[in-house]
């Protein structure tokens, strides 16, 4: 059994995490979700929101291109190691 609180490998491999947000502009909503490679879901998490202001820039100009109905995806590129 694998506690919460044990340290992961510094040389283990970066997986996915999925943020789900969603944005509005004058017409409605529009449902988002983000993709950050990280170790862990803590470096992930913190990353998120680091750099909420380039992610949301990236959703809104998104947006104006976006079909109707369609999901607004973006990868945000690796996080060089500490």
């Amino acid at each position: 059994m694998r506690r919460d609180d044990q340290p992961v490998k510094e040389d283990s491999e970066a997986v996915s995490f999925n943020f789900y947000f969603q944005i509005t502009n004058g017409t409605g909503r529009k449902a988002c979700s983000v993709r950050v490679q990280a170790h862990n879901y803590h470096d992930a998490t913190d990353f998120f929101r680091q750099n909420w202001p380039t992610i949301e820039l990236m959703a809104r100009e998104s947006l104006a291109s976006a079909a109707d109905g369609t999901e607004i995806k973006l990868t945000m590129p690796s996080r060089e190691p500490h």
